[in-house]
């Protein structure tokens, strides 16, 4: 399973403090993890990526005063690709 999370809590100036507490639930929880500039990809099985998830906005909830979480989920059973794979298969035919 895959994701991608991207965090934006309110009343924050800089958002890298609140984005280096995420990828350190993330690290816990024992998934790759790919950060980007607008948001971070995870991959693992699924009960990991829900979990890291979890721990994420449990993590955050409770240090801000608000807090606004997207996520997106794929989930494929006929063919498994990284998010290395799905990088490199776009990056070969430029």
């Amino acid at each position: 399973m895959m994701a991608e999370i991207a965090v934006f809590p309110s009343k924050q100036d800089h958002l890298s403090p609140v984005i280096a507490l995420a990828l350190d639930e993330i690290e816990k929880c024992q998934v790759h993890y790919q950060l980007g500039p607008m948001g971070t990809s995870l991959e693992g099985h699924p009960d990991q990526v829900f979990l890291a998830l979890r721990k994420v906005y449990e993590k955050l909830s409770h240090s801000q005063d608000r807090l606004f979480m997207t996520v997106s989920l794929d989930s494929r059973d006929t063919k498994a690709s990284s998010l290395l794979d799905r990088v490199s298969a776009v990056e070969s035919l430029k």
